[in-house]
């Protein structure tokens, strides 16, 4: 997308109203998680916590207390009781940092980098709240920063001190940064990416599998302005890319319905991959507060649990 204007904005990532409405939400993965600390997420390893999983036979060595008498009383035989181990989540917040991504929309309060860094902050206190790990990534042509999942506390800081030096500028490289990536992240993990998603679909859809392949919990979250989704632009202007600072002047009146046509299919596109992939989708417009986007997606989210 193009702008001849995009002040910057100096919302504070953290705004304290917008945490006390998510710290009533959850982020939980939608698949079997790797990893042996307790948390609120299934693990595939077998141990003994809380929820049962199946029986097994006793073998010397064996705890006795495991062994489950009423079984025996049928049976005969000696058989313990095996449950799964819940396990933290380990999520990467993964922000698009390319020039597109700093448009501000027509009379809008911040620009989508911006948007996107709250709720990059926010995602963040809300995970370490839950007492699980996160990490950062950004990306334009190639990987900014990479900052491994911690649960510390402390490292809310860390990742709101980085987001908060971020730009958006440069060119972006949305479908090899993601292969990179996915071949990066060792663990299976949760990987919420926040971006707007300018490149061609072939390109995305490869992405995306290699993501599935590696068996990662993926959440995309497109962000757009209201200027991208409507184009309301009515008076012959000077359009400037946010990216390689070409520049062209058009009526667009005359590219409005092929612009529209364009858009509409890459969002179907989108939405559609999400679908077939079991990852979740939602678009975010930035004429929308953040924090009201964000509590509706959370809360969507856990309805679907």
């Amino acid at each position: 997308m193009t702008s001849t204007h995009a002040p910057p904005a100096t919302t504070s990532l953290l705004d304290p109203r917008a945490l006390a409405t998510l710290t009533r939400m959850e982020l939980v993965a939608s698949q079997v998680m790797d990893g042996y600390i307790q948390g609120m997420h299934k693990s595939p390893h077998i141990g003994f916590a809380l929820d049962f999983a199946q029986h097994r036979q006793y073998a010397p060595g064996d705890d006795i207390k495991r062994i489950d008498w009423r079984v025996y009383a049928k049976a005969d035989r000696y058989y313990i009781k095996q449950y799964e181990v819940t396990t933290n989540l380990r999520a990467h917040l993964v922000i698009d940092a390319s020039g597109s991504m700093a448009y501000q929309g027509t009379g809008e309060a911040m620009s989508k980098f911006r948007y996107a860094q709250c709720i990059a902050a926010c995602m963040t206190y809300l995970i370490l709240h839950q007492q699980d790990s996160v990490g950062l990534i950004s990306f334009d042509t190639a990987i900014r920063a990479f900052i491994p999942p911690r649960s510390a506390n402390a490292h809310l800081l860390t990742i709101t001190d980085t987001l908060d030096s971020m730009k958006a500028q440069h060119d972006s490289a949305i479908a090899p940064i993601l292969h990179d990536i996915a071949e990066r992240i060792g663990q299976r993990s949760m990987v919420i990416i926040l971006s707007d998603f300018f490149d061609t679909a072939p390109a995305l859809l490869h992405a995306l599998h290699h993501l599935k392949h590696k068996r990662h919990d993926v959440l995309l979250i497109q962000v757009m302005s209201n200027d991208e989704l409507t184009f309301p632009f009515r008076k012959f202007s000077l359009f400037e890319s946010l990216e390689n600072s070409a520049k062209v002047r058009l009526d667009p009146a005359t590219m409005r319905a092929s612009y529209l046509a364009n858009l509409n299919a890459h969002l179907r596109f989108l939405r559609d991959a999400a679908n077939q992939l079991r990852m979740s989708y939602t678009l975010l417009n930035t004429s929308e507060p953040f924090d009201v986007a964000l509590a509706t997606y959370l809360a969507q989210r856990m309805g679907s649990r």
